[in-house]
């Protein structure tokens, strides 16, 4: 989306000018008013702002900041920038990996062990599955009709609990 911005019209830069003389006019300040980049340099281009007058001096603003790290000049050749590359690399691993929170011996061993659990438990699982699946696809090979009844079954159970598994187990 792009930004809009309202401006205003000469005629209420004017008045707005106008004002701002009057109240300086009325009251001897001893500080400059605050006044805007634009503003300032409108009023200084229509000759109301005198260049003797004390405005803040204000950083530029149209150049980027210069980073905090200075880069290293790179080199034209193809090997000297590839071990200067992989000394980067190898430096900014180092300190990412000082960063790291590493777990405690016990937390490692208790971890390692529900890992090796939950393998061992799924790997029971699917083997069961595929020598169900393995045996009744060979019956059918074989031309079973008890084979081919139950697989059937199978299907028609597992298919009806998946498309109803919202009114069996109630929706989340």
């Amino acid at each position: 989306m792009a930004r809009t911005a309202a401006r205003r019209s000469d005629a209420e830069d004017e008045e707005l000018i106008e004002t701002e003389r009057d109240d300086q006019a009325g009251t001897a300040q001893a500080a400059a008013p605050a006044v805007s980049d634009s503003r300032r340099r409108r009023q200084a281009k229509r000759g109301i702002l005198q260049t003797g007058e004390s405005a803040p001096a204000v950083a530029r603003k149209d150049r980027p900041t210069p980073s905090a790290r200075a880069e290293a000049p790179r080199s034209r050749n193809f090997v000297v920038r590839f071990v200067q590359n992989t000394r980067e690399y190898f430096r900014e691993v180092q300190v990412e990996l000082r960063k790291v929170a590493w777990p405690t011996r016990e937390e490692v061993s208790r971890l390692t062990r529900i890992v090796l659990v939950v393998t061992v438990v799924s790997s029971i699982f699917l083997g069961a599955v595929s020598f169900i699946f393995g045996f009744l696809t060979t019956q059918i090979a074989e031309n079973t009709t008890l084979a081919t009844l139950f697989t059937l079954a199978l299907i028609v159970v597992v298919a009806g609990i998946w498309l109803f598994k919202d009114r069996l187990f109630g929706a989340e």
